[in-house]
Formats: C-alpha cells, structure tokens, sequence
C-alpha cells in the first residue's frame, strides 16, 4: 500500500465525522449478531467500513453478501491502538519477515499484536461465521483480495480505495 494511503488512514482516526444516515442504512442490513461486532470496532474503522458499503452499494447495489463483507472486514483487527496500527505499516513495508516470527509471541504482547494484524481478513470471515452471516458474506471475507474470486477481489479494492 502506498503512503498516502497510510496517512489517509492516520488521518481518519482523528477524524470525528460520521455518516449517519448512512451507517443507519448499513445497519439494518445486518443481523443483531454482526451488529455487535460491527459496534467492537474502532470508531475510526467503523467510519471506514461504513464508507466501503456505500461504494459496494453504490457500485454494486443488488449483491447484499458484498455490502454486508465490506461493513464486516475489519472485525478481526480488533480495537488496535494508533501504535499498533503504526507497527503493523512500518514493519510490511520495512521487514515483513519479522512478521511471521512475531506470530510465536503470546498475543498480548505488542509483537505478537502485530503480527495478528496482518492474518485480520481470516479472522473477520471466522468471527462473520460464528455471527450466523451468510455463507456468501463469510466466502467474500475469506478470499479478500483473491483475483479469481470476483466479490473478494471488490472488497479489496473498495477498501484500498478509501
């Protein structure tokens, strides 16, 4: 990813809009269970996910598993903290070795935080399965960013984007 798409995302976090009638149009069309995670998420990636579904709804507005995927993708990050987040760039883009090593680090440690980071798409399409989402919401999670499969691939550009 490039760096202004990192900054873009930095600046989001301090960034207090939000789009009410369309995060009130994003959530009915989840279920109480993907509304809970939905609300776990950082109010920063919350603004975001809001802002993927409505290019989903707006480029693609009759496919619901790909509208639903692009409010649900970042629910595997957690709440990660700015330092986190931080991390997590800097060591793809300087040592993305590292990464593979810092997942035998116990998870509370700032290391092995980061390296989960990295494995979030896997864990939003689990954590979508478990909230009782479509098996076409939970298939588009995990093949984020696959070029064969067409929803995945969307999602991935959606989210590069904003």
């Amino acid at each position: 990813m490039g760096v202004s798409y990192r900054l873009r995302q930095a600046l989001a976090l301090l960034d207090p809009r939000d789009a009410t009638s369309s995060r009130a149009q994003a959530m009915q069309r989840l279920n109480e269970d993907e509304r809970a995670l939905f609300r776990r998420l950082h109010p920063a990636d919350q603004r975001h996910a809001v802002a993927v579904y409505q290019a989903a709804h707006d480029g693609w507005p009759d496919d619901e598993a790909l509208q639903i995927a692009a409010l649900l993708h970042d629910v595997g990050k957690g709440r990660p903290g700015l330092a986190d987040r931080t991390g997590v760039t800097l060591t793809k883009a300087l040592a993305p070795w590292l990464l593979l090593r810092w997942r035998l680090h116990p998870p509370t440690s700032r290391r092995g935080r980061i390296a989960r980071l990295v494995g979030d798409t896997e864990a939003s399409a689990r954590l979508a399965e478990l909230s009782g989402s479509h098996p076409d919401v939970v298939e588009t999670l995990r093949c984020y960013g696959f070029r064969e499969h067409a929803r995945g691939r969307r999602l991935a550009e959606l989210d590069a984007r904003l």
